[in-house]
């Protein structure tokens, strides 16, 4: 009995998950298509010595090219990507390929490490627009 209501669940959290995604794409489709988008971080972030009050992503940089490396560094981890839009991992890549902050030496200061040590919320923001302009892509 546990199981089946294990499965009617299970069922209803897809069910709930697809229409948020449909409700995402629909949002999306409404907002105007920005190819940058500047994050300002309500507190400075720091990371390996860098201090950080906002970060600009270049999103309209982004080729085929990268796509396809995100996608083999997700792939070369072992995991499996279904929907680039909806996956925390390619939204995270995505962001380091088109975050244009660079050191004094040129270097990136964001990485996936970095990403990954934000705040949540600003994480959250910043794969927030990465979905989005994803999404408007796709229409």
């Amino acid at each position: 009995m546990s199981t089946d209501k294990s499965k009617i669940t299970a069922a209803a959290g897809a069910e709930d998950s697809a229409a948020q995604a449909v409700a995402e794409e629909e949002a999306a489709k409404k907002e105007t298509d920005v190819g940058t988008y500047t994050h300002t971080f309500r507190k400075p972030f720091i990371h390996q010595g860098h201090t950080i009050e906002s970060l600009t992503f270049n999103w309209d940089s982004l080729t085929g090219a990268d796509h396809c490396a995100i996608e083999n560094e997700i792939l070369m981890r072992g995991r499996t990507l279904v929907t680039p839009e909806f996956s925390s991992e390619f939204l995270c890549g995505m962001a380091v390929r088109a975050c244009s902050a660079r050191d004094d030496k040129g270097i990136r200061i964001l990485n996936a490490d970095a990403m990954k040590a934000m705040p949540m919320r600003d994480f959250q923001g910043i794969c927030k627009k990465a979905r989005s302009f994803l999404l408007r892509a796709g229409s």
